[in-house]
């Protein structure tokens, strides 16, 4: 056989498939991006575990806290619960019973004297732990959540001064609201004053009606330094006061003030109308500390004549400051007064003391020159609505400024009324405005929070 130049053949080289599949570089990056995913899944895993963690963590401390100072509270509620029952009660309602089930998770430690318990502190310290998802990855199953809370009340170590400054103009005889304010003002009364408890001297309630003017208590006008007496030859009685300065409640003994005739309804139409009741009968009464007392006097509160929410506020505030003692020295030596609030009003600065102002109207300040009101009317006190606004938050500024907690209410009010008792208020969750039946539970939450203004966190 011939073979032929130029039809050489080279020899075939044959490679393993191993050896192909080691030498191919395609789909190596999907490798890479498995290794990426994997770490991304564990970073972003990480930041959804912490989150969902610190979710459950703020759940739970809230709910502690709640719950040691709901336990806390010495007289919070009549039936007297067990402060544990409490604790649980509002893990339970969270969904988080599970957490306190272990022993001395609980502990109350309280102190008694006169068969009365003066302090309370709760502590709750849950054993909890969250269960993770993608930091698994990591090999961490769960994080533990250190979570605890405790509260004291020291009911003996509070002295609550409370001014309740209430309307009886004489809208106040509409839609029933002078009953609906009895009967508020009686439910705030059995809350801060419970039966057959002897508070001494730590809860005072002084209650200012306040209609046009404001009745002080009789014989006490003698003791303002500077208190003017206005040229009215032809009306006998000028016993009522006006202001002239509204930014300041301190001092009050030498604050400029006005002797003015009153204007207390009588002798108007309004006197003759159902439920008339004289501003006479209802002066200022400082100081109580009888719960039947306080009661019976709220009772005699009956609709009278116009509304001025200025004096009533600015009136009310001077029971709370502590120049005004020799008043309160004078009518505890007639025996107005209880004798345990001999060195009352207390300074502004004294330690342990919650100072609050009930402000509540149902109307909105009139007595001002309009088409209803001559100037020479003794109703009459400012040129302007505005005027009357005005010097009322000017008032509850100089309070708040003094550490005094103002609650307002707005009952049936219209809208200018409602405005200015949401300007008053301390915060607006100090601001109720209600009608009817539920202004009785607007002074239920006022007293509730007074009482639980003097629970503290202690950890």
């Amino acid at each position: 056989m011939m073979i032929k130049s130029g039809s050489k053949k080279r020899p075939v080289e044959h490679a393993s498939i191993c050896a192909l599949f080691r030498r191919d570089e395609e789909g190596g990056i999907v490798i890479f991006g498995l290794l990426a995913f994997i770490i991304i899944l564990m970073v972003g895993g990480i930041a959804v575990d912490m989150m969902r963690y610190e979710a459950e963590r703020v759940r739970l401390q809230g709910t502690a806290d709640r719950a040691v100072l709901a336990a806390a509270a010495i007289r919070d509620n009549p039936a007297n619960p067990d402060p544990e029952d409490i604790v649980r009660s509002y893990f339970a309602a969270e969904g988080l019973s599970q957490y306190i089930q272990n022993e001395n998770t609980i502990l109350i430690d309280s102190a008694s004297a006169s068969g009365q318990t003066v302090t309370r502190q709760v502590t709750v310290a849950p054993s909890a732990r969250f269960n993770t998802t993608f930091m698994r990855l990591s090999n961490v199953d769960h994080l533990q959540m250190n979570v605890g809370a405790a509260a004291l009340e020291g009911v003996a170590q509070i002295k609550f001064e409370i001014v309740m400054v209430v309307d009886v103009s004489y809208s106040m005889q509409a839609n029933n609201r002078i009953q609906n304010l009895r009967a508020a003002a009686t439910e705030f009364v059995e809350m801060m004053l419970p039966e057959g408890e002897d508070l001494e001297d730590r809860v005072a309630i002084t209650i200012v009606p306040y209609s046009t003017e404001v009745i002080m208590p009789q014989g006490t006008l003698g003791y303002f330094n500077n208190l003017s007496a206005i040229t009215a030859p032809s009306w006998a009685d000028t016993s009522c006061i006006d202001f002239d300065t509204w930014d300041t409640v301190t001092d009050s003994l030498n604050t400029p003030m006005t002797r003015r005739v009153c204007a207390t309804g009588e002798g108007t139409l309004n006197e003759s109308l159902e439920d008339f009741t004289t501003l006479r009968d209802m002066p200022i009464r400082p100081y109580l500390r009888s719960r039947s007392d306080a009661i019976d006097y709220i009772n005699t509160l009956g609709p009278n004549f116009g509304t001025s929410i200025d004096i009533g506020v600015r009136a009310g505030a001077m029971f709370l400051d502590p120049t005004l003692n020799p008043i309160i020295e004078e009518l505890i030596d007639r025996g107005d007064i209880d004798s345990v609030f001999r060195d009352r009003p207390l300074d502004w600065d004294e330690p342990g003391t919650f100072r609050a102002m009930i402000l509540m109207t149902d109307g909105e300040n009139c007595c001002f020159v309009d088409q209803n009101f001559s100037a020479d009317n003794p109703g009459v006190r400012k040129d302007s609505q505005a005027i009357q606004d005005a010097d009322t938050v000017s008032v509850c500024n100089a309070l708040k400024a003094q550490n005094v907690t103002v609650y307002s209410v707005a009952f049936e009010a219209p809208p200018a009324g409602v405005a200015l008792m949401e300007q008053c208020a301390s915060a607006p969750s100090y601001f109720f405005n209600s009608s009817g039946a539920q202004l009785v539970d607007a002074f239920r939450n006022i007293a509730t929070h007074i009482q639980t203004a003097t629970l503290r966190l202690t950890q």
